[in-house]
């Protein structure tokens, strides 16, 4: 891992801003532009700045329950994006592209916001303190990667130590074990991270009793959480075991099932690279988002989501990666097709 001494070595500013950044209690809606713009200009928070904006979120975040539900009318949209994966700069060019979450342009952000990019504590601070800003404007779910297990592996533990401290980290695991692990929009869209699970027809009312506050594959039973966060979908009927820690490749017949034992009519999912930033699979009825361009230096592009009005219709976005600075590398990048 590179140190502190090399994280610094490519930025023109070597000691503290001419101008600091004041974290107010509680975050509020003007402190977002600022401290958009301080990350661009590549300064980092104070250990105790960051711990504040992470302590207004936990207790943002405990409220909620493990479903967020919303409802959008016309003429009104909101906007999905999938894996966002430390790429800052990515982020900031969809709000270019898009305007910057608000009450009337709010967002939905499908988790794995942090690992194999250089920049994850940068996005999830400004995500969380755009959430504790704009609470019913800019809605975060839990991905795999907002979890002990990958963290330690894929970068963002190592990216926390080199920035801040080991203190920091585990209140960013604090933070992650509090986040929402799906969606329902206007009772049609179902939004999670991963997908669905080894037995057919799960009812919405069994993941409203899960325990969510602890890492996923800590919340006994079938491990309903773990199992949405990690499985994927396959093309072929049935479900068969995955190759990942937790979940199951599941076929368009367990995505029906699923729908119809919840009266809805389609899932958003990301947690999977795809070469346009989205797929639509499962006979239209299961949608792929991938919102991280160049992934791990390939070629893929990323997309967002815009669902719009009643009828939640649907319009993509593709777009490209965007320029970055230079910055370490926190994890190994022949492990970019693993988890």
């Amino acid at each position: 891992m590179s140190g502190k001494k090399q994280w610094n070595s490519h930025r023109t500013q070597t000691g503290p801003p001419s101008d600091p950044l004041e974290v107010p209690n509680p975050i509020t809606p003007d402190f977002i532009p600022k401290l958009q713009e301080y990350f661009r200009s590549e300064n980092l928070l104070t250990i105790q700045q960051t711990n504040s904006i992470l302590a207004q979120a936990r207790k943002t975040l405990e409220v909620l329950p493990n479903i967020v539900e919303l409802t959008i009318h016309d003429p009104d949209h909101i906007t999905l994006l999938g894996d966002t994966h430390g790429q800052y700069y990515d982020v900031l060019n969809v709000f270019s592209l898009n305007g910057t979450p608000s009450p009337d342009n709010p967002y939905l952000f499908n988790g794995d916001f942090v690992d194999r990019g250089s920049f994850g504590c940068e996005i999830a601070l400004l995500l969380l303190s755009l959430k504790i800003a704009y609470p019913k404007a800019i809605h975060l779910l839990r991905g795999n990667h907002e979890a002990s297990l990958c963290t330690q592996e894929y970068g963002f533990k190592n990216e926390v130590n080199d920035k801040y401290n080991e203190t920091v980290y585990q209140n960013f695991l604090y933070v992650f074990n509090a986040l929402p692990l799906c969606a329902v929009i206007n009772k049609k869209i179902f939004v999670v991270h991963g997908g669905l699970w080894t037995r057919k027809g799960v009812h919405l009312d069994e993941i409203k009793k899960v325990n969510r506050f602890l890492e996923p594959g800590e919340e006994g039973g079938e491990l309903l959480m773990a199992q949405m966060l990690w499985s994927d979908p396959m093309d072929y009927p049935g479900q068969q075991s995955s190759l990942r820690p937790f979940g199951c490749s599941f076929g368009p017949d367990y995505t029906e099932a699923f729908l119809e034992a919840n009266d809805l009519e389609c899932v958003v999912r990301s947690h999977e690279v795809r070469d346009e930033g989205f797929s639509i699979e499962h006979g239209g009825k299961l949608i792929t988002l991938f919102s991280a361009p160049g992934y791990c230096g390939d070629t893929n592009k990323g997309a967002y989501l815009i669902l719009k009005g009643d009828q939640c219709e649907k319009e993509f976005h593709k777009f490209a990666a965007s320029p970055h600075p230079n910055a370490p590398t926190y994890f190994q990048v022949q492990t970019c097709s693993v988890m």
